[in-house]
């Protein structure tokens, strides 16, 4: 496939000059080409502008904030300066393989509603020492989007990440990130577009490679848990009872210990849990967290 497609890229960044310019020739350099890439530099950066002006290419806008706002705002800027008509967003320490648009956008041009659809795809993830492939499955018919997100059998079996995402700009543009929270803002983002009716389409196919290095939050490890556990309740109704305990049991319980949060509120969250609708599975994996993560550091030492 060949000719350019009616795509505007956003890709958010900030102090990251060398592997922002590798992401934006990822997307430039695509078999079916974006129409524009926009990066929103969020705050004062004249490295990475530099940088990134060394590409001299015309698809490639710069927008810079004055001061820096978080990815989530960098992420509405560019999409309210969109010109296509579809949108793709990607990180900037992450990386397209070239054929990534064109199998989206064989999907999305056959989708009975294109304009109500999100469409993924599979993704490299690397962390320096291993690499797997995510998600390992595609979205059941009418799968809502919180029940692909959480209800799970294994990891990694419903993965919608960021730098996958392709989408209308309308619809974008009709639902902004959210620019508030401390944690979880694109699961947020993700809900609202369920609430809209958006059905999610995966190309099963790696397709981006995703930089999965930790150290990537800098929200404190004693907030964490505190701040996951307070968008789970929030968003509980909009989650539903199985997404909401299987949420809370396993991705809210996994950054209490990482955290090292301490017994009790380990507890408070397991009691959390239970007021939703939980698997046995997803108690079972909240009971034995603690003991196999333990084991885990000792295997380290």
């Amino acid at each position: 496939m060949s000719g350019v497609v009616d795509v505007t890229v956003v890709i958010p960044t900030r102090s990251r000059p060398a592997s922002v310019t590798n992401a934006v020739r990822s997307a430039l350099d695509q078999t079916r080409p974006p129409r524009e890439v926009i990066v929103v530099v969020d705050g004062p950066d004249p490295e990475t502008v530099s940088s990134l002006e060394g590409l001299a290419d015309d698809r490639l806008r710069i927008i810079c904030h004055e001061a820096s706002r978080g990815a989530g705002a960098a992420r509405n800027t560019g999409i309210n300066a969109a010109h296509g008509h579809f949108l793709a967003f990607l990180d900037d320490d992450d990386e397209w393989l070239p054929g990534k648009l064109a199998h989206q956008m064989d999907i999305l041009e056959r989708a009975n509603d294109p304009d109500h659809v999100v469409v993924s795809c599979q993704g490299r993830w690397e962390d320096g020492r291993d690499s797997v492939i995510w998600p390992t499955r595609a979205p059941r018919p009418d799968e809502q989007i919180a029940e692909y997100l959480f209800v799970r059998r294994s990891a990694g079996e419903g993965v919608l990440a960021t730098p996958t995402l392709l989408l209308s700009t309308e619809l974008a543009k009709a639902h902004p990130f959210p620019e508030h929270l401390a944690t979880h803002e694109e699961w947020d983002w993700l809900l609202d577009l369920q609430l809209a009716g958006v059905r999610p389409l995966v190309v099963m196919e790696p397709l981006v490679v995703v930089d999965a290095k930790t150290g990537r939050n800098s929200l404190s490890s004693g907030d964490k848990w505190r701040a996951s556990l307070a968008w789970g309740l929030a968003r509980a109704k909009d989650l539903g009872p199985r997404a909401f305990s299987a949420f809370v049991l396993n991705e809210t319980a996994r950054t209490a210990v990482g955290s090292r949060a301490g017994a009790l509120p380990y507890l408070a969250i397991g009691v959390v849990g239970l007021t939703g609708h939980a698997r046995p599975l997803d108690l079972g994996r909240f009971w034995l967290r603690p003991a196999v993560l333990g084991m885990r550091r000792i295997r380290r030492r």
